[in-house]
């Protein structure tokens, strides 16, 4: 059909040239002759069965060393390969490039500087950002930095941020490119995993990002107006324009401080900003509620505007809507300037206003008093648990013979910037309530108290904890107390009352009262209990001062203490009603259970670090820098692998869920995704190599038998290993040196006249066959290649075999890799002496 046919006449019509055109006129050769042709078509043959193996890796290697212009060839395999526009690793194109990069580090070969350009041109042309690395390591594109940047920079205008930001990665450009001329438009986007992977490659845009993303912040500051002119200036579609204004920027910009360890406090608007929400929470509590008391009013305001003292003027303006009086009050307190005052309160005077001095502790009596449920505990039924010697008596004695105790905890509400942590943690038994201060006990000094209260307490299945929203009270103790980071926050053991409480009433429980709210709180429980709802004046107290009011310490009592009476009243409540309590309350926990076990494999894991597990189970993705460690794991019997050095950290992490190993590295990394828990996560630091790999066996709990030792491949993790007696042994070294001299031979016509054997190499010859096995051509043809080469074909690798033929020994060969070790060998000896003083086991090769 003719073009004209296809378009209109008011269209236009793009003609893109192929990947081969255009390299072809920037000046690359891309043609290959009929040789080369050839072997490539019978590599992707051989590759078809063989895939990634030793083997295929030494017979490009040996191709390499045949052809004078090794990198442009390679570069012309790439696009001629049918995986040109998706190289993901597993791909022929990538292995080529893989094998060449290892090559030109060994050889110490260089890429010509022509061929940079083109390798950024093909590494751009298909999706796979391993593959860009890769290609921008093996051809130094980096070294072009000034030609690739006006490039990258157009990408941006043409809104194609994605790729943009996998080249500056790729090429560490973060210098040269603003990061809100980047990382802006992904934003507007909501692209949240792009932005998290540049992130986490280039950690020092975090805080321009932050500064940036804080200035936008201001209330002053017009967001939809900057971001309507941001748009039509760079031409960035696909909007998300639910995403254009101050809370849910505020909530990417505390995720981003969350995740990257920034302090929130550092981002000034937006801590003014959290700081000014929570003051218009306290006075809708204190003025439409009437649910905080005086003396939590004054902790709180002073609190909160202590944190950020630029929300005063705002607190003012919002309080004088309600009470003038007390909104004078406070800006006289805080000094504010009669010229900064509300309208309304310039011409108003305290004294004006007030005809007697009005005590700041005391109540209100404006609003008639409401009644609640009361329940005066004793001063002695009431401990504070403060000092070593009082919590180790909680644990030890007074909660020993417990089989149902309640669980309750407070902290400072977040008003400001910074998260709260858990303050107090209160406990009842049938007839005490004991208050454990965790701003005094919450240290390191005191974490063998902190795994004893875990192991006899929280993790006792024989003792019923309850709680109301148990699993929170306990996501805050598990992100806060030090030595609790493991704990459980649902299942078997934890009794969470609003579940109960609705799990009851599906199943014909009638309560004697009802909730005048009809809510779902504990307070509306206590009332449908007990008739009257709980006081919550102190609920939003600041529980971080010091020493505690006493209606502090009487409310956080009366809050754990009311759910063992609740306990308790339903529990009679049931037995006259003829309803099974303890069946509901199992499958309450149960349920609980089932949905903890809802998790990753790799999630399950990482919760069972702390079973004894045998090396066989344990599976490991290794650093790079730490690759020494990899003959140790393996010859214990433990799946190693290293992990690649262009794969970015994001992938990385994938990697290792899809495989279900765990991570290994040198310096502490922060998992990005919550597929991957940070416990699947080791760094184990500086030390020698028997430190490193005792510290990966004692943080996962791993048992090593005797045969376990050597049943992996030290060179290459493959289990398919024979035991060879001496006899066996003795005539694979004979061949063996036998090969090895006629291979030096050829080595050396090939030195004497390489241009001649280059030619035989690719010439139509006898080998030709050969070629589609390449293990076959490592060798001359008049080696008998069967005696030298494993079941699988692979040729045997021998270190000192001289000296491994005049000895008698029995030795381990591996099929896959060709390895053969034996007690003298270079690789195998060094281990052997770690692992015995470690395991006490010895490796046997016999």
């Amino acid at each position: 059909m003719d073009l004209n046919q296809l378009v209109s006449r008011n269209q236009t019509i793009k003609i893109v040239p192929s990947i081969e055109e255009y390299l072809r006129s920037t000046g690359l050769n891309v043609d290959l002759d009929d040789n080369v042709k050839l072997w490539l078509s019978q590599l992707k043959i051989t590759w078809k069965t063989w895939k990634r193996s030793a083997a295929i890796e030494s017979h490009i290697e040996m191709f390499f060393y045949s052809v004078p212009d090794p990198h442009r060839v390679a570069l012309v395999f790439v696009i001629k390969c049918e995986e040109f526009k998706d190289c993901k690793p597993k791909t022929l194109p990538y292995f080529i490039i893989e094998t060449l990069q290892k090559w030109s580090q060994t050889n110490g070969v260089s890429p010509e500087d022509s061929l940079k350009l083109p390798g950024y041109h093909v590494a751009t042309q298909q999706r796979n950002q391993h593959f860009l690395n890769l290609i921008v390591k093996t051809y130094k594109i980096y070294t072009i930095k000034q030609t690739v940047l006006p490039m990258v920079k157009d990408l941006i205008k043409e809104d194609n941020c994605r790729q943009a930001s996998q080249i500056v990665i790729a090429m560490e450009l973060y210098d040269d490119i603003p990061v809100e001329d980047l990382i802006f438009p992904l934003i507007l986007q909501d692209k949240a995993n792009m932005i998290d992977e540049y992130l986490t490659e280039c950690p020092d845009q975090v805080k321009p990002l932050l500064s940036f993303l804080d200035g936008l912040l201001d209330k002053n500051f017009s967001i939809r107006e900057y971001v309507q002119k941001y748009i039509e200036e760079k031409k960035i579609g696909h909007i998300r324009y639910e995403k254009l204004h101050y809370k849910p920027l505020g909530k990417l910009v505390a995720r981003l401080c969350n995740k990257f360890n920034i302090p929130i406090e550092t981002c000034r608007n937006l801590s003014k900003n959290r700081t000014t929400g929570g003051l218009r929470y306290l006075i809708h509590q204190k003025y439409q509620e009437n649910n905080v008391s005086l003396s939590v009013w004054d902790d709180l305001v002073k609190d909160s505007l202590r944190q950020s003292a630029d929300s005063a003027k705002e607190f003012i303006d919002m309080l004088t809507d309600y009470d003038k009086k007390e909104a004078m009050k406070w800006a006289e307190y805080l000094h504010i300037p009669k010229s900064d005052l509300p309208l309304a309160l310039k011409d108003l005077s305290l004294n004006e206003e007030t005809n007697t001095e009005e005590d700041w502790d005391t109540h209100l009596n404006s609003i008639a008093p409401q009644e609640y449920y009361k329940f005066e505990l004793r001063n002695d039924q009431i401990t504070i648990i403060d000092n070593a010697e009082k919590f180790y008596d909680l644990i030890n004695t007074n909660l020993a013979e417990c089989s149902v105790v309640s669980i309750d905890c407070e902290w400072k509400p977040s008003f400001g910037a910074s998260q709260s942590q858990v303050a107090l943690i209160q406990i009842a038994t049938l007839n005490d309530v004991y208050l454990i201060d965790t701003l005094i006990l919450n240290k390191q000094e005191y974490s063998s108290f902190w795994y004893t209260f875990h192991k006899s307490l929280l993790d006792n299945a024989e003792i019923i904890k309850i709680g109301f929203g148990l699993e929170q009270d306990l996501r805050e103790v598990k992100a806060s107390v030090v030595g609790l980071s493991n704990i459980k926050v649902k299942g078997e053991g934890l009794l969470d009352l609003s579940l109960l409480w609705k799990s009851l009433l599906e199943s014909g429980l009638t309560l004697p009262s009802n909730s005048d709210n009809g809510g779902s709180s504990l307070s509306s429980l206590v009332q449908a209990c007990f008739g009257l709802p709980l006081e919550k004046s102190e609920q939003c107290s600041n529980w971080e001062l010091r020493p505690l009011r006493n209606t502090q310490i009487q409310y956080a009592a009366l809050d754990a203490y009311v759910l063992m009476q609740i306990y308790c009243f339903l529990q009679n409540l049931c037995q006259e009603q003829e309803i099974n309590f303890e069946e509901i309350c199992n499958d309450v926990m149960l349920e609980g259970k089932k949905k903890c076990l809802k998790k990753t494999k790799t999630e399950k894991q990482a919760m069972d670090k702390h079973q004894v597990k045998s090396a066989q189970e344990l599976k490991l993705l290794v650093e790079p820098i730490l690759s020494n460690l990899l003959t140790y794991l393996r010859c214990c019997g433990v799946d190693t692998t290293v992990m690649p050095t262009t794969m970015l950290w994001y992938d990385v992490i994938n990697l290792a869920i899809s495989e279900d190993r765990l991570i290994i590295l040198s310096k502490l990394k922060y998992t990005p995704t919550n597929n991957f828990p940070q416990s699947s996560i080791l760094d184990v630091g500086k030390g020698t190599v028997k430190d490193q790999v005792q510290k990966i066996f004692t943080n996962f709990n791993v048992s090593i038998r005797e045969s376990d030792l050597l049943s992996r491949c030290l060179n290459c993790n493959s289990q398919e290993l024979r035991k060879l007696s001496p006899s066996e042994v003795s005539s694979i070294c004979s061949n063996y040196q036998y090969s090895v001299s006629c291979n030096i031979n050829y080595q050396r016509q090939l030195s004497d006249d390489e241009d001649a054997e280059y030619g035989n190499f690719l010439s139509d010859s006898d080998c030709d066959d050969e070629i589609v096995h390449p293990v076959q051509n490592m060798y001359h043809n008049n080696v008998p290649s069967k005696d030298c080469v494993t079941n699988k074909g692979v040729p045997v690798d021998i270190t000192n075999v001289d000296k491994l033929a005049k000895t008698q020994n029995p030795g381990v060969l591996c099929d896959s890799c060709g390895k053969l070790f034996w007690e003298d060998d270079d690789l195998l000896k060094p281990v052997v002496g770690i692992i015995y003083d470690m395991t006490k086991l010895a490796v046997k090769l016999h």
